[in-house]
């Protein structure tokens, strides 16, 4: 059986996944969320490491671990908005394991390109433009929305329990992270097979349009960009039916 492994997104941390992951274990199937270096439960380590450190190299490694400490074979990848550059780094490392790519309102970078290269397509220019201030003038971390009504209106979050809790949890985005390359052209990778999921006011339907033309399927969700919270059941469904496969 298929295991799934699920990745989330910028100032996130494995909490994120924890209305799907009940709902995936039903069926059987072995689910991890673990929580990338600097991040959630992990945020500590930033009072020990250099902040160039936290980077895009780091958290592939950080799921390649997983991947091998557990001893994890036909892994379906779900990665979350940024982790969208993570899986993309992983399949490269140990394409073996992996038996299905999906990502979820997720950027897909090609060779070479970074997060940051990504935002102007799904975040808008003025979003790109701080961030990349924010890389060019050395920052360590971007903050995480000041407000509940910032995280909500940035993640599409509507339900005040919702909102508490995410707000209670999200933490700096390390800038080093947005800023490194993902290098691509394994042909072993290359031949995984890749979903996407398109939250509708996510933004990110010029991401499933190519995802579309490259011949991927395509799965819609009435939801904002952070489907794994908000609309958990459709999420479990669509990934359970892919995870049928193998």
């Amino acid at each position: 059986m298929a295991a799934f492994l699920l990745v989330h997104g910028a100032w996130h941390g494995g909490w994120c996944w924890k209305k799907v992951v009940p709902l995936l274990r039903r069926s059987g199937a072995e689910v991890f969320a673990p929580t990338l270096s600097g991040m959630g439960e992990r945020s500590h380590l930033t009072e020990q490491l250099d902040p160039a450190a936290i980077d895009l190299d780091l958290h592939i490694r950080d799921i390649v671990q997983v991947i091998e400490y557990e001893d994890l074979g036909q892994v379906i990848l779900v990665g979350h908005a940024y982790a969208g550059m993570v899986i993309t780094g992983v399949a490269e490392v140990c394409p073996e394991r992996l038996a299905h790519l999906v990502y979820l309102n997720g950027v897909v970078p090609a060779n070479g390109e970074s997060m940051v290269d990504q935002l102007v397509a799904v975040r808008g220019a003025e979003f790109a433009a701080w961030v990349r201030g924010e890389i060019d003038r050395g920052e360590g971390f971007l903050p995480p929305p000041a407000t509940k009504s910032d995280l909500g209106h940035r993640w599409g979050i509507t339900d005040p329990a919702d909102l508490e809790w995410m707000s209670a949890h999200v933490t700096p985005q390390p800038v080093a992270a947005m800023a490194g390359p993902v290098r691509t052209g394994n042909p072993e990778a290359a031949s995984i097979p890749r979903s996407f999921v398109c939250g509708e006011e996510a933004g990110f339907q010029p991401v499933a349009d190519r995802a579309h033309d490259a011949g991927w399927v395509v799965y819609h969700v009435n939801s904002g960009h952070d489907t794994m919270v908000t609309h958990p059941r459709e999420l479990a469904e669509i990934l359970l039916g892919i995870g049928s496969a193998f």
